[in-house]
């Protein structure tokens, strides 16, 4: 838009919505704020994918691996039973990451923390952290979606393990949200 003033009333509104009342959607600093958001909502999108695959996986180990109940066996197999209660813990840990990821504090934006601290620069990196999520995000995804039930005893320390990464790369961002810069 141009920075001479215009004498169509609709161009007036507008520039005065665009920036008149403290907010410049074509800022940088705002693109970036938007982007950290909407790179957040990816990654917990693809770990609630994960965390319904899971579940769909406990429902496939169930019915694989657990026979029907009868008189003669009142009782389900033992290992059995702890394969699916593992397959839960897994599924509430990512669902944890998740909901851990969609409430991740974001910087204030007042005038008086901008002075302390360059908004573009910390947005940038927070940016960066992001990233991180999404890839190891989608990672754990694309894992969790290509188990079966006969696997799932062998590959549960990895998608423990992924799980943890992950979580250490969100208290790493948390973290350097506290951090005074």
């Amino acid at each position: 838009m141009s920075s001479q003033p215009s004498n169509n009333v609709l161009v007036q509104q507008l520039q005065l919505l665009l920036t008149g009342y403290g907010y410049n959607f074509y800022n940088r600093t705002n693109q970036a704020r938007a982007d950290d958001l909407l790179v957040r909502e990816r990654a917990s999108y693809f770990l609630a994918q994960a965390v319904s695959a899971l579940a769909q996986l406990r429902n496939d180990y169930h019915t694989r691996f657990i026979p029907p109940l009868t008189r003669a066996n009142p009782d389900p197999p033992q290992e059995a039973m702890t394969q699916l209660r593992t397959i839960e813990a897994a599924q509430q840990a990512l669902a944890k990451v998740e909901s851990g990821i969609r409430g991740m504090a974001v910087p204030s934006q007042d005038r008086i923390w901008w002075r302390f601290r360059q908004e573009q620069a910390l947005l940038m990196q927070l940016l960066n952290f992001d990233l991180a999520l999404v890839r190891d995000s989608e990672q754990i995804y694309q894992y969790v979606s290509r188990m079966t039930p006969e696997d799932w005893s062998q590959q549960s320390g990895a998608l423990q393990q992924m799980t943890r990464q992950l979580a250490h790369t969100v208290t790493e961002r948390e973290r350097f949200l506290l951090l005074p810069l």
